[in-house]
């Protein structure tokens, strides 16, 4: 797999047929590039009028001029309108994009369709789109800000045009009620982790409906505290796909014997970054064959700690994120030889010390306990944790160190103990004979009574 054109959205599209242009980026593109015409709440709307021919000729004279201005910054090989049209709407959208498609000579025309309609409804748009986009993974504003049903194989088998499976890897939350709800990038989750004044719960989805629902709300007894959230009503939800079933998803349909599937394109908000979990790194580590689940990496922090110490850099090096988690996320520290006599939990959430590594239910306090787990609520992609001081004390100690991550999927990755490096006590001075330097007063001396 690889990434074989750009869809760029270049214009949004009113109800009445109108193309408004977005800024150019600012470096041409190297690749072919299919300009987007995003289209406005009520887009779709212009189809039920009377004269969808009409319609075709508005989007075609804002398209074709869209074309023309492009041609300094990109290799255009077509035109794709974002629109998601009902099923009744099949036969004067063939209409309108035939009007499209006989002025735009040379490129292709597409247009996203959702699935789930009856077989044959959109046979109308043979001969009048060069292929379609089937949005079939994710939830986007324009879905109402629901999760898109999968594409069957059987749909697949039947569809009359050619087309791209349509895929939406980042997601969002609201935050607010009502008129002043607005929508957060996923991004969100690790500031709102770790503000201490908010607390998480996980609210019950039926076995029916996909994904995961995260709920940030004001912390027991800080209800009045300022946090992230506070203009908000102090008030989050998440909806959210974990990428692993993006994954399964990618995988089956590769293996689908539909002729007239195409390929897939990934709709994301920016690049390289576009603030959500799931963006462009991990897309592109998937069409790379690359690594794309999260894990730690726990390594000793460069240039940190003084003698007796210990400084651990702990990072997520992969493109997408844990679970979000009170418990799932932890990293142990087991002692042979000495004892913890402080900690600095750094960048982590809170930490708890045990008497031994063989028993993590005794409590102890400093000074006596040999074992430390480490909790942090998120790793977010690329995330680097660093904790330290630990100090430690005893003749020869050693530490070792383990880990567990939980996975969005429902699966726990488990890392094996490995054995890190505790600084050494500097060596105490040693007393010198060396005379005392010149020009030094003498020490005066007390006169006596």
């Amino acid at each position: 797999m690889g990434i074989r054109r750009l869809y760029v959205t270049a214009a949004s599209l009113t109800g009445g047929g109108q193309v408004r242009p977005f800024p150019p980026p600012p470096n041409s593109i190297q690749r072919p590039v299919v300009l987007v015409l995003m289209g406005e709440p009520g887009a779709e709307g212009g189809l039920k009028t009377a004269q969808p021919e009409g319609l075709g000729e508005a989007w075609a004279t804002g398209a074709a001029k869209l074309v023309a201005e492009a041609k300094g910054w990109a290799q255009v090989s077509g035109v794709h309108l974002h629109i998601l049209p009902a099923p009744t709407d099949a036969p004067a959208l063939a209409k309108a994009l035939s009007v499209l498609k006989s002025r735009l000579k040379g490129l292709t025309v597409s247009v996203t369709l959702l699935p789930g309609a009856p077989e044959g409804t959109w046979d109308p748009l043979e001969g009048a789109a060069d292929e379609a986009l089937v949005f079939s993974f994710g939830r986007r504003p324009e879905t109402a800000d629901t999760f898109v049903r999968e594409m069957s194989l059987e749909e697949a088998k039947a569809f009359p045009i050619p087309f791209r499976l349509l895929l939406v890897p980042g997601g969002y939350g609201v935050a607010g009620a009502g008129a002043n709800a607005r929508r957060l990038a996923d991004g969100e989750i690790d500031k709102l982790s770790e503000d201490r004044n908010l607390d998480f719960d996980f609210a019950a989805v039926l076995s029916s409906d996909p994904g995961s629902i995260y709920n940030f709300k004001p912390r027991a007894g800080y209800e009045k505290a300022k946090n992230l959230l506070t203009e908000d009503g102090g008030r989050a939800r998440f909806d959210l796909l974990p990428f692993a079933d993006l994954v399964r998803f990618v995988s089956t349909t590769s293996r689908w014997s539909a002729p007239r599937l195409k390929g897939r394109v990934f709709l994301l908000d920016g690049v390289p970054r576009d603030g959500r979990l799931s963006g462009y790194p991990a897309v592109r580590a998937l069409l790379t064959g690359k690594p794309w689940e999260p894990s730690l990496s726990v390594e000793p922090a460069e240039g940190t700690g003084r003698g007796g110490e210990v400084w651990l850099r702990v990072s997520n090096p992969g493109p997408t994120p844990s679970e979000l988690s009170r418990f799932g996320n932890q990293v142990t520290i087991r002692l042979e030889g000495g004892v913890f006599t402080a900690l600095g939990a750094g960048d982590f959430d809170r930490y708890e010390i045990f008497a031994s590594a063989r028993d993590m239910t005794q409590a102890a306090p400093f000074g006596r306990a040999s074992a430390c787990r480490l909790f942090e609520n998120f790793f977010a992609p690329e995330e680097a944790n660093v904790v330290g001081p630990i100090r430690i004390a005893g003749g020869r100690p050693r530490a070792f160190v383990s880990y567990q991550l939980a996975l969005p999927d429902g699966r726990t990755l488990t890392g094996a103990e490995t054995e890190v490096a505790i600084s050494s006590a500097p060596a105490p001075a040693k007393a010198t004979n060396s005379p005392k330097p010149k020009n030094q007063p003498p020490i005066p001396r007390l006169k006596s009574r």
